[in-house]
């Protein structure tokens, strides 16, 4: 028996578009077949396999490609080429509260909607009071969904669509609906039906996909851009959606591959060694890149580290290229856990950022911070630097992703959440 769920194999997706509806008919009945429409590739040459049990997250910019790729799973809409094999009930949650009549009341949607699903009245009854407590809408469930507030709507489809207990379930945008106690509702369920059924979910909600998948399809253009790791992927994204916010931006010029010796020499006497510094890839920077984050090293002590622990002071220490003479920099860290969360970080605009500023050409940077105690595990570090206050808005001129890892370690207190935070005070009165 094969343990695939989802084959998608050599799959393109073409549409025909259309200046005006007549177009179809004149093309249909043209005697010399003329063409009036424009083919659109939504979907090009897309291969992937996903296993039974597995949790796949699919990101990319809107107009990528995820909305097709869906319908294609789901049935909805069928390939131009290549083939899509689905093995196991499917579920899907596409359009919530689709189907459901204004008149009716929400109990009498919920029997409607299951029925569609294909459940009987009896299998219903047996489900109804669960997605009732689900869907937390007290009395309202006995009134006409007309007179609901968006968010009862939303409540009650979310409800209704995962009262089922789907083999692969396809969600599309549909976690973050609701408050912020709803969607901590649907996070947990969600979590619970991973362990027992094969998920894809489309969404732009980063920590969503880090945190329920553990694979990441990005679509750039209607092609994959990336299979693989979430946190990867997600960087990957980052770094896209950067570049096409900054595209407008002045690049700065291609540099020499190897950086001038006067510039080693200058780095050398500044006491550290600077073989040893981390080389920052193209891959890893995104931003206008008037200013380029060129290598890096982590330090505390004044030796490079790998491991740290509450109360280290950490040295950030950058070798950057500027284009030109600039004021108003802000330079900046992010710490992230394995899943890509953001655990803290600072930046200059805490000091005096008018003060701040970058010559023509190489520059050394140096900054720290003092580690606090957080949760026992690896980290990634995020640095960057901008330009432009930010009441008035600023400028990412680069940003290098998740480009060194670091190792905490806690001398043996309880980590409460993600860090903890010490008591100010506490007291205690007989009365």
């Amino acid at each position: 028996m094969s343990d695939s769920a989802i084959s998608v194999h050599n799959v393109t997706k073409t549409y025909s578009l259309y200046q005006k509806p007549l177009h179809r008919l004149l093309e249909i009945f043209h005697p010399l077949g003329k063409k009036y429409h424009t083919p659109f590739c939504a979907l090009n040459n897309i291969n992937f396999e996903l296993k039974k049990g597995q949790a796949l997250g699919v990101i990319g910019r809107n107009g990528s490609g995820k909305s097709s790729l869906l319908q294609l799973i789901t049935g909805i809409q069928q390939p131009s080429a290549g083939t899509v094999h689905v093995n196991g009930r499917i579920s899907a949650l596409l359009e919530l509260g689709a189907g459901f009549n204004p008149e009716f009341t929400g109990r009498e949607n919920v029997y409607l909607n299951t029925a569609i699903q294909g459940f009987s009245e009896e299998d219903t009854d047996e489900r109804f009071q669960r997605i009732a407590e689900f869907a937390d809408i007290g009395e309202f469930i006995d009134r006409p969904v007309k007179t609901y507030s968006s968010g009862m709507y939303i409540r009650l489809a979310f409800a209704a669509a995962v009262s089922v207990q789907p083999e692969i379930l396809i969600v599309d945008e549909a976690l973050s609906v609701g408050d912020i106690f709803f969607q901590q509702k649907c996070m947990t369920h969600m979590q619970k039906m991973m362990k027992g059924c094969t998920i894809v979910l489309v969404s732009h909600d980063m920590h969503s996909i880090v945190n329920l998948c553990d694979r990441v399809l990005l679509l750039e253009n209607g092609q994959v851009a990336f299979d693989g790791d979430p946190v990867e992927g997600v960087s990957q994204y980052t770094k896209i959606l950067h570049d096409e916010h900054f595209s407008g931006g002045k690049k700065i010029a291609e540099r020499a591959e190897v950086l001038p010796q006067n510039v080693v020499e200058k780095m050398s006497d500044l006491g550290d060694d600077f073989s040893q510094w981390t080389k920052i890839p193209e891959s890893k920077r995104s931003g206008v890149e008037q200013v380029i984050i060129e290598s890096l090293s982590i330090t505390s002590q004044g030796k490079p580290i790998n491991v740290v622990q509450q109360g280290d002071v950490i040295s950030i220490r950058m070798l950057v290229h500027a284009a030109a003479d600039m004021n108003e920099i802000i330079f900046g860290y992010n710490i992230k856990d394995r899943v890509g969360n953001a655990i803290f970080g600072e930046n200059s605009l805490c000091l005096d950022p008018s003060a701040l500023h970058l010559n023509a050409g190489y520059n050394f940077v140096e900054y720290s911070f003092r580690w606090p105690e957080v949760y026992p595990y690896k980290y990634t570090i995020t640095v960057g630097i901008g330009q432009g206050l930010i009441p008035l808005g600023h400028v990412v001129q680069c940003w290098a992703h998740d480009i060194a890892s670091i190792t905490a370690v806690t001398p043996g207190r309880s980590i409460h959440g993600m860090f903890n935070n010490d008591l100010e005070a506490l007291t205690v009165t007989s009365i």
